[in-house]
């Protein structure tokens, strides 16, 4: 069984056998909408693994696409495709932008080989349902003399390679879903290439027992395929699937897992005999925070020239503004060491807690249980508690927007049959 067939399979699972007990309709609409997904995502797996490019693993254009964005997914050996809440989600999995909960603001440095240098700024914002992300990456090199063939300088060279990116991602309830689109921009002296690219990712959030204070949706799975576009001159960009879990054992210590595999030729979904080592990765990675302060991370990534990484965090918050200071060690190889450095800005209107989020899930389900008893009055009143406890809780507002109408509704039909009775 080839790689799309099993990816569509993990698709399959994620949103089908591992979803929670739902209503006739509810479960009739989110059919309805987990078909119209799926058949997309499956189209877009099978479009993606049947694309011809000239060339096989390692032989891409826009190469600059493949290196790491954020130094906390850095520390833990990015595996992140799994990561909620958080804004790297623009990079690795667009749909973890719908577990995002407050307006991010990040900015992030690189110290990469031979005197290059990789900068990243990030910012994200609610929009209707979901949030929407915009990032912008910067891969350069200062500029070098340029020797002519009688080892005459005549000249620099500039080398300069850009990448813009618009992603939204949202919860539907049951799954998040993403989808990014990015502009992509090369100089390499007198040489300027553009291409686009869009990369699409779901997610599922679950909870697996845990003995311990563990959050209340602990284990999560992601899936993305990543830029899947046109070429850059000749060569194909960095096409890239991820599969990724991330389970918290507790609130304080997590473990992801990624799984990677690049089709930049077709036959490297397949064909593993001539570059295995080349196009299949697996990261793994583990965060420690202790006092929600002070964060440890580490993270190890098989069949790369690098093998481990290290990283830490400084999270405080003052009054509604909370900012986290970042920074990681990743190992390269005979090539050196890699650092990094990332500030982050969250504008926090209301600090939730974990007892917080237990109390409004507890109202939430009160609500339904109203809901379904026919109760209006007393599921509104539910899901307003619920919002109370937790105002960044996706599904509340809707809810009661959806009652205060049917309530209306109620009251206009109420006062027909009044009308007409008399």
């Amino acid at each position: 069984m080839d790689v799309p067939v099993l990816c569509f399979f993990f698709i399959l699972i994620l949103f089908t056998g591992l979803r929670e007990p739902l209503t006739v309709n509810e479960t009739m609409w989110k059919l309805n909408i987990f078909i119209k997904y799926g058949l997309v995502l499956a189209i877009l797996v099978y479009t993606g693994s049947s694309l011809h490019a000239a060339g096989s693993a390692g032989t891409s254009g826009a190469d600059f696409l493949e290196i790491g964005v954020g130094s906390r997914p850095l520390g833990m050996g990015e595996a992140f495709t799994a990561a909620t809440d958080d804004i790297n989600a623009i990079y690795y999995n667009p749909a973890g932008l719908g577990t995002m909960k407050y307006p991010v603001l990040q900015v992030l440095h690189q110290e990469l080989i031979l005197d290059s240098r990789f900068e990243n700024i990030s910012a994200s914002f609610p929009l209707y349902n979901g949030f929407m992300g915009i990032s912008n990456s910067v891969f350069w090199v200062p500029p070098f003399d340029k020797i002519d063939i009688d080892g005459n300088t005549v000249g620099q060279v500039s080398f300069y390679n850009m990448s813009l990116t618009t992603a939204y991602g949202q919860s539907l309830g049951f799954m998040e879903v993403g989808v990014s689109l990015k502009y992509i921009y090369q100089k390499i002296d007198t040489l300027n290439l553009h291409s686009g690219a869009v990369d699409i990712g779901v997610m599922k959030r679950l909870y697996m027992y845990s003995p311990f204070d563990a959050p209340i949706r602990n284990f999560v799975l992601g899936f993305s395929i990543q830029n899947v576009g046109t070429k850059a001159k000749e060569d194909p960009l960095p096409r890239t699937m991820r599969a990724g879990v991330s389970y918290y054992l507790t609130k304080w210590f997590g473990l992801n897992m990624d799984l990677i595999q690049y089709f930049i030729d077709p036959s490297d979904l397949y064909d593993f005999t001539y570059g295995f080592n080349e196009s299949f990765r697996l990261n793994i990675g583990m965060e420690f925070t202790y006092l929600n302060l002070i964060s440890l991370r580490a993270g190890y990534r098989f069949n790369d020239a690098g093998k481990y990484s290290l990283g830490m965090g400084f999270n405080y918050v003052v009054k509604n503004i909370g900012f986290s200071i970042d920074t990681s060690y990743t190992d390269s190889g005979i090539f050196g060491p890699v650092y990094s450095f990332g500030v982050t800005f969250k504008l926090i209107p209301k600090v939730i807690t974990v007892d917080d989020q237990l109390k409004a899930e507890l109202h939430y389900q009160r609500a339904i249980k109203y809901y379904i008893a026919d109760d209006i009055d007393g599921a509104i009143d539910e899901f307003k508690k619920a919002r109370d406890y937790n105002p960044y809780h996706k599904n509340v507002k809707k809810k009661i927007k959806d009652l205060d109408y049917l309530k209306e509704l109620q009251r206009k039909n109420e006062e027909l049959d009044k009308t007409e009775s008399r």
